[in-house]
Parts: structure tokens; sequence; C-alpha cells
């Protein structure tokens, strides 16, 4: 994997990347530039995605 502009979040159970972009506030688009060899239609928990973003957000 290449490096992580943002941090790392691991997929749980239900997640998807619709649901992750709204938690975090980041765009669908970024996270989808972010991760391009994700399956989208294949989440499975465990599953590392990067984050795009400065910082975590607090509380998450």
């Amino acid at each position: 994997m290449k490096q992580c502009r943002g941090f790392l979040h691991t997929v749980a159970k239900g997640d998807t990347l619709y649901l992750l972009s709204r938690r975090y506030g980041v765009p669908l688009s970024s996270i989808l530039l972010a991760n391009p060899y994700v399956n989208v239609y294949n989440l499975q928990p465990g599953d590392e995605i990067c984050i795009p973003c400065r910082r975590r957000p607090a509380g998450l």
C-alpha cells in the first residue's frame, strides 16, 4: 500500500465508503482517489482504508 496522507481506518462490519465519507466529513471522491486498489464492492472487516485528511477527528 502506498503512503496514506491522512490516517488509516480499519473497516468494521457494515462500513461502506459512503458511510466513512459522512463520518469523517471527507468527500467520497477523495476517499476513492486515496484508495485506488480497494474493491468498493467487497469491503471486508479488517481491511484498511486511507482517510485523506489533515488529522483524525476527535472522538473517532
